[in-house]
């Protein structure tokens, strides 16, 4: 038999606060999003780095290398050319999400310290 989704939640709470990465009570929402939400979305940030890498096409010395290298760089330049658009709007999106987040837990802070 499986069990109920209130001994799951219960069973996940229990893990997560052995590990020690659920304290609780103890952890404030602010230290909650310094801790875990603030580094994931710093890390997601720069969405567009990985599209321009040209690494991964090789220089060729003969001339079917350099035919095959230059075919490469067309089909390379047409696909970033493709998702280019839509990947500046998630790191806009990204970027914005993560300035606010930080800037609404700045704010929380000060309130608590002006308290």
């Amino acid at each position: 038999m499986l069990p109920s989704e209130d001994e799951l939640i219960a069973n996940a709470e229990k893990l997560l606060s052995e590990e020690g990465k659920l304290k609780s009570g103890e952890q404030s929402t602010e230290e909650a999003f310094r801790e875990f939400i603030l580094p994931a979305l710093k890390s997601s940030k720069d969405t567009l780095h990985t599209i321009y890498y040209k690494g991964f096409v090789k220089d060729r010395p003969s001339f079917f290398g350099k035919l095959k290298r230059m075919i490469q760089m067309k089909i390379v330049n047409s696909v970033i050319a493709t998702i280019e658009k839509q990947s500046q709007k998630q790191q806009k999106f990204n970027e914005l999400t993560y300035r606010s987040i930080e800037i609404l837990v700045e704010e929380i802070e000060n309130l608590k310290k002006s308290k």
